[in-house]
C-alpha cells in the first residue's frame, strides 16, 4: 500500500513549535505518523502522512493505555516509559514525555524497530521546547545524537567527506571506522573537522546520518 504524502495544507490545526521535530522524526524512521498527546487525550501536535483524524484517534487511545500503566499498583508498570506494539496491520511506539504527555509514533505494519537516535533527538527537542523534564532514560546520557547531512565522495563505500553545518559544507577527515554499538546495516566513522574537533558519524539503515560531536565548525 502506498501512503500519499500530505502537505502542511492538509493539516486541520495550526502547526506548533513541535511540528518540525515530529516531521523530522517521521522522515528519519519512515514512520506513518507521530503525535504528542496530553493526559486528557487531546493531540498537542502531529506530523506524518496519515489523515489527521486517524493519528489523533490513535494517540488518544494509546494515551489511555499509558494512563492505565501509570495508575497500576505494580511499581514496574508505573515506571513504564517505553511501549512497543508490533501487529499485522499497525505498529506503534509509545514514549512517555512526562506524567502529562506521551509521544505516539505509528510505524508501518509488522514493524518493531525504531532508531533510538532519532527518537532521542525528538524527545530532547520537544522536552526543551515545552520546558518538560527529560524522561529518566535520557538523563545523564553522554551521547546526544543529532541528525546531520553528510556528503560522501565515494557513494559506494559511503565514506564521508563533508558535513553540513550552519549553511555550509565543512570538510571532514576520516580517522577510522567506528564499530561500537552499531545496529544491523549501520556503518560508523570517527572523523575530524578542520578546526580539530573530533566526532562520530553513524549512517543508519535508512540512509540517515547522525553525529554525537559538536554542531559547529
Amino acid at each position: 500500500m502506498t501512503v500519499r504524502r500530505r502537505s502542511i495544507g492538509d493539516r486541520d490545526q495550526r502547526a506548533s513549535a513541535f511540528s518540525a521535530a515530529l516531521m523530522r522524526l517521521c522522515d528519519s524512521v519512515g514512520a506513518l505518523g507521530a503525535a504528542i498527546v496530553d493526559s486528557a487525550g487531546e493531540t498537542v501536535d502531529y506530523a506524518g502522512s496519515l489523515d489527521p483524524f486517524d493519528i489523533k484517534v490513535a494517540a488518544a487511545e494509546w494515551q489511555l493505555i499509558f494512563a492505565l500503566l501509570r495508575a497500576s499498583r505494580v511499581p514496574s508498570l508505573v515506571a513504564t516509559e517505553l511501549v512497543r506494539v508490533r501487529a499485522a496491520k499497525k505498529s506503534f511506539v509509545l514514549h512517555g514525555l512526562s506524567a502529562e504527555y506521551t509521544l505516539v509514533v505509528q510505524l508501518v505494519r509488522r514493524s518493531f524497530a525504531i532508531s533510538h537516535r532519532a527518537i532521542a533527538e525528538a524527545i530532547r527537542e520537544v522536552s526543551l521546547e515545552a520546558a518538560l523534564p527529560l524522561p529518566r532514560a535520557f538523563v545523564g546520557q553522554k551521547e546526544q545524537w543529532v541528525r546531520v547531512d553528510v556528503r560522501c565522495e565515494d557513494q559506494a563505500q559511503r565514506r564521508p567527506s563533508a558535513i553540513w553545518m550552519h549553511g555550509s559544507w565543512l570538510a571532514v577527515e576520516v580517522l577510522g571506522r567506528f564499530t561500537r554499538e552499531l545496529g544491523s546495516h549501520e556503518i560508523g566513522y570517527r572523523a575530524r573537522l578542520t578546526s580539530g574537533a573530533e566526532l562520530t558519524l553513524i549512517r543508519e539503515r535508512l540512509g540517515r546520518w547522525y553525529t554525537d560531536g559538536p554542531v559547529s565548525g
